[in-house]
């Protein structure tokens, strides 16, 4: 069984008609018609992004799509530079780094984290500086993914209330996350992907909602020269400081700076699937009740970047990262949840990588200095 986060962020799967260009989430096909004046369609314009990827007799996928995905996305979303987003190779036309990783290959120099420390400010002491992960020149093969193939089913860990099984088994697709239609949206993502279990009314910790809207970024940023920075600033803060989430479970601290909307929501939207992964301070000695997941890692700190968010750990399409057991460590065998085995990625050299940003859990000391 795949691994399936469903963090939809990273990279923007955007569509767009051939001959056009580069094309950007909420641009292109993409253009919600909340972003249409009021009243008025414009008949030459919504005709033409109908028919790139719509047959009203010759369909050959559901949704009268005239090709099934990932394939028809990927007609934009690849080597050719239709868009600027090439999401099945990690990387844009250009060979630029895209944050989100990829789902052949991603170009995340997971061996190269690093960090520097210099000097501190009292004698004797050391301090460090801003942690770094690179981007590499040539794109690896991914060693963990979603499976947005459409027909292979795999399990999204943690979904459910607690006591609940393992997981929910899904089929995923790009449209499970994206909204192909454009819904004013961050990455196009959809308030609850497609059959994560959560409803419309409750969500992951039974708080009323409506989904998890994560505001646009004013800029659209698809790539990164440093893994570690995760935030967007351009994604424009949905509440202020000392004001409550949009999930209802905590308020903002009054003397942290005001998030961006991203890094806010995207906790919050991560686990409308994976729904006991989203767990508050003081999980590691507090237990949870439930017999898998008993003691859990923060996930919920959504005041600032790199501070136990889902996406401080994780990319959202696809990791080269590797887990290969070096210098007589564990990587390589941590086990699903419930006990059985890694798995290995077909084509893959290690074990599931969980679309970790970096080589042999290594991730752990970005933050833990150990």
């Amino acid at each position: 069984m795949k691994k399936l986060l469903l963090l939809g962020v990273g990279s923007a799967l955007a569509f767009t008609m051939g001959g056009v260009g580069p094309a950007q989430a909420d641009n292109g096909p993409h253009v919600s018609l909340a972003a249409k004046t009021a009243g008025k369609i414009v008949v030459s314009d919504a005709a033409g992004r109908c028919a790139a990827c719509h047959r009203a007799h010759t369909a050959q996928a559901e949704y009268l799509l005239k090709q099934a995905q990932p394939a028809l996305c990927y007609t934009c979303h690849d080597s050719t530079g239709v868009a600027s987003t090439d999401v099945k190779d990690g990387q844009t036309a250009a060979g630029a780094a895209l944050r989100g990783g990829g789902f052949v290959t991603a170009a995340i120099d997971s061996g190269g984290a690093n960090s520097t420390w210099v000097a501190g400010a009292t004698a004797g002491t050391v301090s460090r500086t801003l942690p770094t992960i690179p981007t590499l020149q040539d794109a690896q093969p991914v060693t963990s993914r979603h499976q947005i193939d459409g027909v292979t089913s795999g399990t999204a860990w943690g979904n459910g209330g607690n006591g609940a099984s393992l997981g929910k088994s899904l089929t995923l697709e790009c449209g499970s996350c994206h909204d192909p239609h454009g819904n004013g949206n961050y990455r196009i993502l959809k308030p609850i992907p497609t059959d994560s279990g959560t409803s419309k009314t409750t969500d992951s910790l039974g708080a009323t909602t409506t989904g998890v809207n994560i505001p646009d970024a004013t800029a659209k940023g698809y790539t990164t020269t440093n893994y570690w920075l995760t935030g967007d600033a351009s994604s424009p803060a949905s509440a202020t400081v000392g004001t409550a989430f949009t999930n209802g479970t905590k308020a903002i601290p009054t003397d942290a700076t005001a998030p961006d909307g991203y890094i806010q929501n995207i906790a919050a939207w991560c686990t409308t699937c994976h729904t006991r992964y989203l767990a508050p301070t003081q999980s590691y000695k507090t237990a949870s009740g439930d017999a898998t997941f008993m003691y859990r890692h923060r996930g919920d700190a959504n005041y600032k970047q790199n501070a136990a968010n889902c996406i401080t750990c994780h990319v959202s399409h696809g990791s080269n990262a590797v887990m290969n057991n070096a210098n007589n460590g564990d990587a390589a065998n941590v086990t699903q949840p419930g006990g059985a085995a890694a798995t290995t990625l077909v084509g893959a050299t290690t074990p599931d990588s969980r679309l970790l940003r970096v080589n042999n859990r290594v991730i752990c000391e970005m933050c833990h200095n150990v």
